[in-house]
């Protein structure tokens, strides 16, 4: 029994192959030629991609046109990540672009994020390693192109600043392929020469391709590894290369960065007036304190014999108060004595022993003379007692 074969409604079958693409194509990239770019008043932007064999029909929307600072142009070589999709009243494959960019730049653009990223985690990029950069320069080394014009700008930046420091100028590719073995060379010859404390590394401005040679790997680590700091000046301000973020300092323009390194002549020379007037001033003021000090000393100053006679009179004086005070204090001590003498003689034993015999002879003689009244008294009263019984007998 055979198989019926489904039978699809156009609408049906175009949303079946919008779903299935989408799915399929949530998101990639696609790289072509542009051409047949069309810019509606809508703000959309129409156009399509195509190789040597094929072409694909493409839409960008307005909200991601605008932002997008890519200006397309009919010819160019692109890159576009877009959703693949169908447009489903024609039902025609459209890619759905989200953005743009020139396929030669945003190669590089990736390429230099990706080396920017590896050399951040390895610390290339760490402040801790950054050299500090000399507030004035003994001799400068210049690695740049001999005959471009960055050269020019930074030797006549530094002639008219300061023209007393000596600049070595070692000479360099700094375009092509052989530009970043080129630089590398400058900086160990630089390093080799032993004659500069700081370096500048430099060229004019221009496009990413032509400073490719400032993003190489290989340069970045010379840099790292150079035991001079070295002052990175490539490019305009906006450009920013590798170099950039490994060399110890960024200048954003090469006459920028013979300004940093050269203090200008004019500044100098006024700023050395005010440090001397300054100094002069504080010395004057440092004078006028020791004149000062000098005459409280002399008023206070005295001759020898004075101060001599001065403490003869002193000693005298002293010698005469401690002659006085011994005395005083012979007497107090004498009379302290003479007090302790009598005490101690008035509590001796022997003494205090006849002092008691005499009270006790005094009583003995009283207790006999008592006893002598009682026995008289008594017998009178007998012989009293007597006569009267005598009477009554």
């Amino acid at each position: 029994m055979s198989q019926t074969i489904p039978v699809y409604q156009v609408s049906d079958l175009v949303n079946e192959m919008r779903k299935l693409m989408e799915a399929s194509y949530p998101e990639i990239w696609i790289e072509g030629e542009l051409s047949s770019l069309s810019t509606p008043a809508s703000g959309h932007l129409y156009f399509s991609l195509k190789d040597e064999t094929s072409q694909l029909r493409c839409a960008m929307f307005r909200n991601r046109a605008n932002v997008n600072r890519y200006q397309a142009k009919a010819g160019d070589l692109v890159r576009v990540r877009a959703k693949i999709s169908v447009y489903p009243a024609r039902g025609d494959l459209q890619c759905i672009v989200q953005y743009i960019e020139d396929a030669g730049e945003g190669m590089l653009q990736r390429r230099f994020e990706e080396l920017q990223v590896k050399l951040n985690k390895e610390g290339l990029f760490s402040a801790d390693h950054k050299l500090p950069i000399p507030s004035f320069a003994k001799h400068i080394g210049l690695i740049t192109s001999p005959t471009g014009a960055a050269v020019n700008d930074i030797l006549s930046t530094l002639a008219r600043r300061s023209p007393g420091i000596p600049v070595t100028v070692y000479p360099a590719v700094v375009q092509g392929d052989t530009a970043a073995l080129s630089l590398i060379q400058a900086i160990s010859d630089a390093v080799a020469h032993q004659r500069c404390d700081v370096i500048i590394l430099a060229r004019g401005g221009g496009s990413l391709e032509d400073l490719w040679c400032f993003n190489d790997e290989a340069l970045a680590r010379a840099i790292y590894q150079c035991p001079i700091p070295i002052v990175s000046a490539v490019g305009h301000e906006v450009d920013m290369s590798i170099a950039d973020y490994v060399a110890d300092l960024r200048a954003p323009t090469p006459t920028a960065a013979a300004e940093l390194l050269s203090p200008d002549n004019k500044v100098m020379s006024n700023q050395l007036l005010s440090a001397q007037q300054r100094l002069h001033n504080s010395m004057g003021r440092y004078l006028d304190q020791q004149a000062q000090r000098v005459d409280s000393r002399y008023r206070q100053l005295q001759h020898p014999r004075s101060r001599i006679l001065l403490n003869q009179k002193q000693l005298r004086a002293a010698s005469g108060r401690l002659a006085n005070a011994m005395r005083s204090q012979f007497r107090t001590d004498k009379s302290r004595i003479n007090n302790q003498t009598g005490r101690l003689q008035t509590q001796q034993p022997l003494r205090r022993v006849q002092r008691q015999l005499a009270q006790v002879s005094v009583l003995t003689n009283r207790l006999r003379r008592a006893q002598a009244d009682s026995i008289s008294r008594g017998r009178q009263k007998l012989e009293s007692l007597g006569s009267q019984l005598q009477m009554v007998s």
